[in-house]
């Protein structure tokens, strides 16, 4: 069972607080949903070994389960039930870790706070923000360090407890056995959908199932619309651009542009005396020299440089347009080319050697300035349309406007909330349409998107909404009751099958030989189950989601006879320190719990 079936139950056990406290350990705070959450308890009810647990750590956790499991059907009992377990393994496993004389610096515990993105604006701890959820908590600072503190050794001794189980080499052996054992199956599928398909449902009980469920007969309410989509792309085809105008654009934005923007990387060179500066020079030189032998300047940048601001990122200094750095380098940047490495520049304190690395300079083609004249040209007649349209065209029909202005209209079919037309959807106009009873008179509109499309809409049909006769739902009232009624008759069937494997007469049965645990030819729960059997009680049931039912027996086991190889054996001893950590560090939080006081 998944740790969110067990969550889903309630359960209270160890074994499920255990699960829920390796899920919700962790050191960054969640404090959205707490400080809007009306939910949220108002006490805590916690008392661990003499110690309160707080308002402000109870409503917290809290909060972060509550966020955690924001998407899944959990009730706020349930929450509060693994909040209560959650907190109950973490405080009794970091009283075991002080016990055991772990500890954290408080400089790492203010450094893991400094960092909670929580806290932080603009990427910066904000003392304000803290302080305010601090008082929002009720907590001091040194409460929220004690608590933060307590989450890391919690989770510490927790990773230690799990890293340091073992698994011996005949352990290992043996779960490579077990993970390639073959096994042979037969199966009777019991088809729910089949099964349905062959019922008999009177009419008396189709009849009496419609007028005791006729809300779910009802038929939504349905639109049709005719709508014109303005856009400019629509204008373009109809455009021409001549040689002329590509010409006269690209001298406007030749004569127009700034300057180019230039990337540059750099070896920084440092020194303090006449003396260094000679020995950073020799040093130039030997870069150049190395450069020359096809040695690539980020890996010198790496060797040599004292930037360390840059010299981890191959030395980048980022962009220039000619006025950002030093004149000393600007001058020298404009005579190189992307990939060129300058001479060496020497400035007080330093000496450097530069890389180009990029230059976004102008370079459009023909074809791109076309599309650029195309689409002002194509703008300004959608802009000068719509500007039309307003003063012209309002309260008229889309017809009148599609003859004067030459637009396409377009038809859509009859419509509800569930099927909205897709091209119709980045404009949500879904309540504008449906709030509408009759076939509208005029357009409504225009309507504009995120992308700069317009929407023009009237409503072409109206069908309100109505309830379905008998006939036209009988299909679907059949189909449910022979469901229904299938349920009892599969379990009948159940019965039978199940007896013809137990007597182990299989004629009726599917057959597969030799299959393994990865095998795609079983639904996985069946799988998983066959590999639990063994021969002395080989039937079992297995019940699928959608109401199948598989009646099984294993008929016969094949173990591997091949030698496991040395790297086999070392990811086996790997999977099992995975799958028996978690029983580990739930038996070492059993022993904790059973020696405290919990109220």
């Amino acid at each position: 069972m998944s740790a969110l079936q067990n969550i889903r139950k309630g359960l209270s056990s160890t074994g499920s607080s255990i699960i829920v406290a390796v899920l919700i350990f962790g050191l960054v705070a969640t404090f959205g949903g707490f400080l809007t959450d009306p939910s949220a308890p108002s006490n805590s009810p916690l008392k661990i070994n003499g110690k309160n647990i707080s308002f402000g750590e109870y409503n917290l956790e809290f909060s972060r389960i509550s966020t955690l499991f924001s998407e899944s059907d959990v009730s706020e009992e349930i929450i509060n039930e693994v909040t209560r377990n959650s907190i109950i393994s973490k405080e009794l496993i970091y009283q075991k870790a002080l016990d055991l004389k772990m500890n954290v610096s408080d400089d790492y515990v203010n450094s893991l706070i400094a960092n909670d993105l929580s806290f932080q604006t603009n990427d910066e701890f904000d003392t304000a923000l803290f302080s305010g959820y601090m008082a929002r908590l009720g907590l001091t600072v040194n409460d929220y360090r004690e608590l933060v503190k307590s989450k890391y050794l919690a989770n510490s001794l927790s990773d230690f407890i799990s890293r340091s189980e073992f698994s011996l080499d005949s352990s290992a052996l043996n779960f490579i056995q077990a993970t390639n054992q073959q096994r042979s199956v037969s199966f009777f599928k019991l088809d729910l959908i089949e099964i349905s398909e062959k019922e008999k449902i009177p009419e008396s009980e189709i009849l009496n199932y419609y007028q005791q469920n006729q809300f779910r007969f009802i038929e939504p309410k349905k639109v049709a619309v005719n709508y014109i989509l303005l856009n400019e792309n629509i204008y373009k085809d109809s455009l021409e651009v001549s040689t002329q105008e590509i010409l006269e654009e690209r001298t406007l934005l030749e004569e127009g542009k700034e300057n180019s923007q230039t990337r540059v990387s750099h070896i920084q060179l440092s020194f303090s005396s006449d003396e260094e500066k000679k020995e950073k020079l020799n040093t130039a030189n030997t870069i150049f020299k190395k450069l020359s032998e096809s040695t690539t300047f980020e890996s010198l940048v790496e060797e040599y440089s004292d930037d360390f601001g840059s010299n981890s990122n191959g030395g980048d200094l980022g962009y220039t347009d000619g006025t950002i750095l030093p004149e000393e380098f600007e001058s020298e940047i404009k005579n190189l080319s992307v990939n060129d490495i300058s001479q060496i520049i020497e400035m007080p304190g330093s000496v450097h050697i530069l890389k180009v690395t990029e230059k976004n300079e102008f370079l459009f083609s023909d074809a791109e300035i076309k599309e650029m004249i195309l689409s002002n040209k194509s703008q300004e007649i959608l802009n000068q349309s719509l500007l039309n349209i307003e003063d012209n065209y309002l309260g008229l029909t889309l017809n009148a406007l599609s003859s004067d202005l030459n637009l396409k209209v377009q038809k859509s079919g009859q419509f509800d909330n569930e099927n909205f037309p897709e091209e119709l959807l980045s404009f949500n106009v879904t309540d504008e349409i449906f709030d509408q009873d009759d076939v509208s008179p005029e357009f409504f509109g225009p309507y504009e998107d995120e992308a700069g499309n317009f929407l023009l809409f009237e409503i072409s049909e109206v069908k309100q909404e109505t309830l379905l006769s008998q006939s036209d739902a009988q299909s679907e009232i059949t189909k449910i009751l022979q469901l229904e009624q299938a349920k009892d008759t599969i379990l009948q069937e159940l019965e039978k099958y199940e007896a013809k494997a137990i007597a182990n007469e299989l004629s009726d049965f599917t057959s597969y030989s030799l299959i393994k645990r990865d095998s795609s030819l079983l639904p996985d729960n069946l799988l998983s189950d066959l590999f639990t059997v063994d021969l002395e009680n080989p039937v079992f049931i297995s019940s699928q989601e959608n109401g199948d039912i598989y009646v099984v027996r294993l008929t016969k086991i094949k173990n591997s006879k091949n030698l496991a190889k040395k790297d086999d054996i070392e990811a086996a001893k790997n999977s099992l320190r995975s799958l028996n950590s978690r029983s580990y560090l739930d038996t070492f939080f059993k022993e904790l719990e059973s020696n405290s006081f919990i109220n």
